[in-house]
């Protein structure tokens, strides 16, 4: 069921500092240094760290950037510059020996933020799940603004659990409170302390049910714009060894904002550890939607991440996003994608066409301008706004000359797991071709061909 590429951040994540849960080999990984593949211009309060070791001392320097705090810890925090590269050291001394280890991590400058747009507007490389309970107590809070001035009726969002694996649970997965407390209204944005609504949801693992909707008995009242928290405690007697975790949308890198299409502050996964201070989850989007007594819905239904199985864009090999307008016309100027190049200096192509073919729009990126290796956004400008109409079908294509080569995946929406279209885009979805568009398949996962319920990485923009 889980067998996708993850991160497992377990059941020992304690939010202090010095400390970070083991990650998957998908980030950066020079030597022992595990930093983000990818980090902002300016950015503040960045992680980097190595493999704690008995005995050992540390010492870290920085090119391109500031470390801040201690500089003799397993793990640091950095300020990268303005420069294109940010380059970390740190030389680790144990027993007499010591060994240099290095990172250089690219620098983007920071995105733009879109208002609004037409297309999922989301990136991630993977899954990463925070553990409800655990040895170190762990309690999460998924923050939003809300959309609506109305009642929230109730939640959906993604348990996860694994009956092969370690770190994502223990027990019968504890029984989870979730308090609907409002915003302390400082510039951290942290949780109140005060409940609104509450349910609970017990014996997680005996119902199977890894997306339940959760209904508040007593639903208190939203202001629409006002910050939110939805905080997660394990209330189990013994939530040290009865516990579960929730699943969230990670990036590989750390970059502001982290989604073009949301704020940082009002989409975040926090955590704690037992009474500790409440900690961002930099790189992470929760999946969850948000239900309404007045009938709307809001929040982020894409409950997967193809990266395992990513498609070259390069000569006959194409990817796009084949789609129909629901809903009212869309304008836009500008199309972004998401995805990495490979090999190669030749451009990327944006086409936008009709189903039978016919050009509306077309863009090239420079190869320069799509990070090497790191998954990345990428645009398309255009001088005059165009119309996507209404009910018409169209096909965003992206290709690339065959001497050069790009990669993108998609993501997968969980309509199918009872989350509502307002949470994910319901109008199309991805597909590859490796005849040039003489013929065309949904991506192919699990074993199973021409699937129809994952989107591309992109977004048009007005």
């Amino acid at each position: 069921m889980n067998s996708y590429r993850r991160l497992i951040l377990g059941a020992g994540f304690l939010v202090m500092a010095g400390t970070w849960p083991a990650r998957a080999a998908t980030l950066s990984n020079t030597g022992y240094i595990v930093a983000p593949r990818l980090v902002s211009a300016g950015m503040a309060g960045v992680l980097a760290f190595v493999p704690a070791q008995a005995g050992a001392a540390y010492q870290w320097s920085i090119t391109g950037g500031t470390l801040a705090g201690i500089a003799r810890n397993a793990a640091v925090t950095f300020d990268a510059g303005t420069g294109s590269t940010v380059t970390l050291q740190c030389v680790v001394s144990l027993y007499g020996v010591q060994t240099t280890y290095t990172q250089a991590i690219p620098v983007q400058a920071r995105l733009a933020a879109v208002a609004s747009c037409y297309g999922p507007g989301l990136g991630a490389d993977s899954l990463a799940n925070t553990v409800v309970g655990g040895p170190s107590l762990n309690a999460a809070s998924y923050r939003f603004q809300a959309k609506h001035a109305s009642a929230l009726k109730g939640i959906r969002v993604f348990f996860i659990w694994s009956l092969l694996k370690t770190g994502y649970q223990a027990g019968q997965g504890g029984t989870i409170q979730v308090d609907l407390e409002a915003d302390d209204h400082t510039p951290a944005h942290h949780p109140s302390g005060v409940s609104l609504a509450s349910v609970s949801y017990g014996n997680i693992i005996d119902q199977d049910n890894n997306y339940p909707e959760l209904l508040f008995p007593y639903p208190a009242t939203l202001k629409g714009g006002a910050f939110y928290h939805l905080v997660f405690t394990n209330v189990d007697p013994a939530p040290a060894t009865n516990y579960i975790s929730i699943d969230a949308l990670y990036t590989d890198a750390a970059t502001a904002p982290m989604q073009p299409s949301l704020t940082d502050a009002g989409f975040a996964v926090l955590v704690r550890s037992g009474k500790g201070p409440w900690q961002l989850r930099q790189n992470f989007t929760p999946i969850l939607e948000l239900d309404y007594a007045d009938g709307g819905s809001q929040g982020n239904g894409c409950m997967e991440v193809w990266s395992t199985n990513p498609k070259t864009i390069s000569g006959a090999a194409l990817v796009r996003e084949t789609f129909k307008v629901s809903g009212p016309g869309r304008p836009f100027t500008r199309i972004m994608a998401r995805l990495q190049r490979t090999a190669g200096s030749g451009p990327l192509t944006l086409r936008l066409e009709e189903a039978d073919g016919t050009l509306i729009e077309q863009g090239a990126v420079p190869a320069a301008s799509v990070l090497e290796g790191v998954p990345s956004w990428v645009a398309v400008t255009f001088p005059l706004s165009t119309v996507l109409a209404t009910g018409v079908s169209y096909h965003l294509v992206l290709s690339s000359p065959a001497d050069t080569q790009y990669s993108a995946y998609p993501i997968r929406k969980g309509k199918d797991k009872g989350f509502s279209n307002s949470t994910l885009f319901p109008d199309g979805y991805a597909q590859y071709s490796t005849t040039a568009g003489a013929s065309w398949a949904g991506w192919d996962m699990w074993g199973t061909p021409n699937l129809t319920d994952s989107d591309l990485q992109f977004m048009f923009v007005p």
